[in-house]
């Protein structure tokens, strides 16, 4: 679905709780609108406390960040690569939801503000 071949091995999920993604990704505030994190390690994360309909496509999301991450093709630096790779990933997740679930949603992020050089400002 997402283009990428598959990798040798596939990444370890860990569900974790509200407050560890609270102070994990959102700096301590709660409550946190993450369910999903992938660090370019080879662990996923998943909130603890998903639905079960919800499991499937943040797991597609975070899953697609693992495919990127091992296609050598983003700069896991770059604020404008980082931004593609999100794109890219709601692409997917949409996709996912609209053909394996029968349904059609989009997700989508406002794109990140770059500085000239491409980091985050």
């Amino acid at each position: 679905m997402s283009g990428y071949p598959l990798p040798d091995s596939l990444p370890e999920v860990q569900w974790k709780s509200e407050i560890w993604f609270s102070h994990r990704a959102c700096k301590d505030y709660i409550p946190c609108p993450v369910y999903g994190l992938y660090e370019d390690r080879n662990v996923v994360y998943l909130r603890e406390d998903l639905t079960d309909s919800a499991k499937d496509h943040i797991a597609v999301h975070e899953f697609v960040h693992y495919l990127q991450h091992h296609s050598g093709r983003f700069d896991l630096y770059s604020c404008i690569d980082t931004d593609r790779r999100e794109r890219e990933a709601f692409r997917v997740q949409s996709r996912f939801i609209a053909e394996a679930r029968g349904g059609f949603t989009m997700f989508g992020t406002p794109p990140m503000r770059c500085d000239g050089k491409g980091s985050q400002r």
